[in-house]
C-alpha cells in the first residue's frame, strides 16, 4: 500500500484545459506581477538568521522565494570571503537538492521506455555479495533498498588532508572499499542511502547512453532557463559562473578554510553528479515540477509524491518518495522537497502544496563542524517561515490572487496555523527530529494539530 503527498495534478481537474497552462516568462511578463509586498521583512529575517547562528565566522546566506501573484524574491547576507560580500548570482553546490533532478530523468527515461523503475538492479548492474540483485529502481529512488549508506563506513574519505580530492572513483572501486551490511531485505524500511542514488546514477547512464550532468541539462536545464545551474562529474563551474567560496574544517584545527577551486570529482564518484545552483534557479525548479507541473506527466508526478506505506519509517525522520522528502511532519506545516549538504555547502529547496509557494536558501559552509551548518540551516528556515506564516491566509484560496493564479489550480490541502508553535531555534528539553541540516523543535504541539497527507 502505498499513499501520495497531494498536490492537484492538472490532468485530473474538471475544468478547461487553459487552467494548467504553464507560466512562463512571457506569461509573467505580460502580468506584470508585483514586488512582494514583505520582502524587506524576508531580508531583515536573512539578516537575523545570519546574526544568531554564525557565531564569530565570516559566512554567508543565499535565498530565494516564489509566491503565486507576486515577483520571485531573492535575498542575501554575508559574506563569500572576507571582504568580499555574496551576490544571488553566485552559485553553492546544493548536495542532494540533485536527487530530485535524477529522480526527475529516471522518470523522463521511465515516459520514454528506456527504463523500466520495476526492474531489478540485476538488470543493469553486475552482481555484489553486498547489495540485493532484486532490489529495483524504484527502491533506490525512495530509499527502500536497504542498501548501506557508503557515507558510514568507517573509512569513508569525507574530510582530512589524507583525501583525494581530485580522484576519480570507479563504483567497483566505492562498493568494494565502502559497501557494508544491508540495513535491511529489499521494500522492509525507508532508510535515507547515498548509496541508492550512486547505483542509480550508473543506471541512468547505461539507459539513455549518456552521462547524468548531460541529459539533466538538456531535458531540465536548458529548456527551463535555468541558466545559473550546472551540473557535472565534479568539474567545478566554467569561468563565467561566479561562485560562493565553500568554508570548512577540513584540516581539524578548529579553524574553517577556503576551499574555494577544490575538486569535487571525489564527491561526485562516490555518490551522485554535483550541481551548483543559486536559490532563484532551486525555486525556480521546485516550481516548474511542483506547481506549474511541466516537467512530467501527470502519471509521473504522482509516482514521484508516492510514498510507500508498506515501508517502515525512516528512523532519522522525513518520508521519501522518488527524490523528494515529504517535510511535513517534521516541519510543522505541509511541505515537500530536499535538503543538501556536503564539504563547505548546505541547501535546502522546500515546496508548500497548499499555497504553491516555493522557498530556497543555501549557506557556504558545510559538514564540518556539522553542529555550524546546522545551527545556520535550521535558523534561516525558522526566521524565513516565520515571516511567510505571518502574510500566507489561514486557508488556501480558491479565488485567484491577480490574474497569476487563474492559471494555477485550487489546492486540495489546508494550511493550518499551528497556534501557539512557531518553528525556533531548539531549547533545552524540548523534543527535536534532525533530517539533513533540518532541525525544528515542537513546544506545546498536541497531536490533534496533527494533518497527515493522505
Amino acid at each position: 500500500m502505498r499513499r501520495s503527498i497531494t498536490i492537484l495534478l492538472c490532468g485530473a481537474l474538471s475544468v478547461a484545459a487553459a487552467a494548467c497552462v504553464p507560466v512562463t516568462k512571457e506569461l509573467h511578463s505580460r502580468l506584470k506581477l508585483p514586488d512582494l509586498p514583505y520582502a524587506g521583512e524576508l531580508q531583515a529575517a536573512l539578516e537575523l538568521a545570519l546574526q544568531e547562528a554564525h557565531g564569530n565566522y565570516d559566512l554567508g546566506i543565499s535565498a530565494s522565494a516564489v509566491v503565486p501573484g507576486y515577483k520571485p524574491w531573492s535575498g542575501v547576507t554575508g559574506n563569500s570571503r572576507p571582504g568580499i560580500p555574496l551576490t544571488a548570482d553566485m552559485l553553492f553546490n546544493v548536495g542532494s537538492v540533485a536527487k530530485t533532478f535524477e529522480a526527475a530523468l529516471a522518470l523522463k527515461l521511465a515516459e520514454q521506455g528506456l527504463l523500466d523503475l520495476d526492474a531489478p538492479l540485476s538488470t543493469w548492474l553486475p552482481a555484489h555479495p553486498l547489495i540485493d540483485g532484486r532490489i529495483t529502481v524504484r527502491q533506490l529512488l525512495n530509499h527502500t533498498s536497504g542498501v548501506f549508506n557508503v557515507f558510514e563506513h568507517p573509512d569513508f574519505p569525507w574530510v582530512g588532508p589524507e583525501v583525494d580530492y581530485a580522484r576519480r572513483w570507479r563504483l567497483e572501486e566505492v562498493l568494494a572499499r565502502f559497501a557494508g551490511e544491508p540495513y535491511g531485505p529489499p521494500g522492509y524500511a525507508q532508510h535515507y542511502s547515498s548509496t541508492n542514488y550512486l547505483l542509480l546514477t550508473a543506471i541512468l547512464e547505461r539507459a539513455a547512453g549518456a552521462s547524468v550532468p548531460r541529459q539533466v541539462s538538456e531535458l531540465f536545464l536548458e529548456p527551463l532557463e535555468l541558466r545559473n545551474s550546472f551540473m557535472s562529474m565534479g568539474m567545478l563551474p566554467p569561468k563565467e559562473f561566479a561562485v560562493a567560496h565553500p568554508w570548512a574544517d577540513v584540516d581539524r584545527d578548529g579553524q574553517l578554510d577556503d576551499l574555494n577551486g577544490v575538486p569535487q570529482t571525489w564527491i561526485a564518484t562516490l555518490t551522485h553528479p554535483v550541481l551548483y545552483t543559486t536559490p532563484s534557479d532551486m525555486v525556480r525548479w521546485m516550481q516548474a515540477l511542483l506547481e506549474e507541473q511541466r516537467v512530467l506527466s501527470r502519471g509521473s508526478l504522482k509516482e514521484m509524491l508516492t510514498i510507500p506505506e508498506y515501508a517502515l519509517p525512516d528512523p532519522q525522520g522525513g518520508s521519501y518518495g522518488l527524490g523528494i522528502v515529504d517535510f511535513s511532519e517534521l516541519l510543522g506545516v505541509q511541505a515537500i522537497g530536499h535538503g543538501g549538504s556536503t564539504l563547505g555547502y548546505s541547501a535546502a529547496a522546500v515546496y508548500l502544496p497548499d499555497h504553491g509557494v516555493a522557498l530556497a536558501w543555501a549557506i557556504n559552509t558545510g559538514e564540518s563542524p556539522r553542529t555550524l551548518a546546522d545551527g545556520l540551516m535550521r535558523s534561516t528556515w525558522s526566521r524565513l517561515w516565520q515571516t511567510l506564516f505571518e502574510h500566507l491566509p489561514l486557508e488556501p484560496q480558491g479565488t485567484p490572487q491577480s490574474g497569476e493564479a487563474q492559471t494555477r489550480p485550487s489546492p486540495q490541502l489546508t494550511l493550518r496555523r499551528f497556534s501557539p508553535w512557531t518553528p525556533s531555534l531548539v531549547a533545552p528539553g524540548n523534543a527535536t527530529r534532525s533530517f539533513l541540516g533540518l532541525v525544528v523543535d515542537y513546544p506545546e504541539r498536541k497531536a490533534e494539530t496533527r494533518k497527515e497527507l493522505r
